[in-house]
């Protein structure tokens, strides 16, 4: 006749607590210690009582037993790890696929190729987003238009205050040049009628000594 299932709850009697827990204690001990040596298997094992009380055994040594966990669960984090980002990515990848076919598809549609593809609402739809990408490239196109007509008066507006400027310059330099000249013919002037005065005072010298 097979056995029931059995049920495991809490032992609420103290002292019978402690007598289950000893019973159970020694014979896990006991079988920590016959699969160590039956199967060389490295065990590492903690017992703390319900009173705080520490239980251990260890084959070969406690030590050993936790370097090795901690090592094979580092490299087992890691491995995990890796995995993680590997499927992060993977995902990435194939989102980023899905939307560049998406895109592909929707490009050629709005250059007006595998229309026959789609049905008479999908139409409508697809006509409703070119005339409003119409209005908005139109939109845009004014802007840009206005802002360059904007920059090119600005420009035809310094070059005019640049060749104002230059030609107040050369009109300076004309002014200048023609004073100088107007000195340089004075001098001149100045010159000549000193050196036909020196010409003439022998002349008259000598008249005065004839009479």
């Amino acid at each position: 006749m097979a056995r029931g299932k059995v049920y495991l709850k809490k032992i609420h009697n103290p002292v019978n607590r402690r007598v289950t827990f000893s019973k159970r204690k020694t014979g896990l001990l006991k079988k920590a210690r016959e699969l160590s040596v039956l199967c060389e298997a490295e065990i590492g094992l903690f017992i703390f009582s319900p009173t705080g009380k520490l239980y251990e055994f260890a084959r070969p040594s406690m030590n050993g037993i936790i370097a090795k966990y901690q090592k094979h669960y580092a490299s087992t984090r890691n491995n995990l790890e890796l995995s993680d980002h590997i499927e992060t990515l993977r995902l990435e990848v194939e989102n980023l696929r899905k939307r560049m076919t998406h895109l592909e598809k929707t490009c050629k549609l709005m250059i007006g190729e595998d229309l026959e593809l789609l049905n008479l609402k999908e139409l409508q739809c697809l006509e409703k987003k070119i005339s409003l990408g119409a209005r908005k490239i139109w939109s845009r196109k004014e802007k840009v238009s206005l802002e360059h007509i904007r920059s090119l008066k600005m420009k035809a507006k310094s070059v005019m205050v640049e060749n104002a400027t230059l030609l107040k310059k050369i009109a300076r330099s004309r002014t200048a040049c023609h004073l100088n000249i107007n000195i340089m013919e004075g001098v001149n002037n100045n010159f000549e009628t000193d050196a036909a005065t020196q010409q003439d005072l022998p002349q008259t010298n000598l008249n005065l000594t004839l009479s």
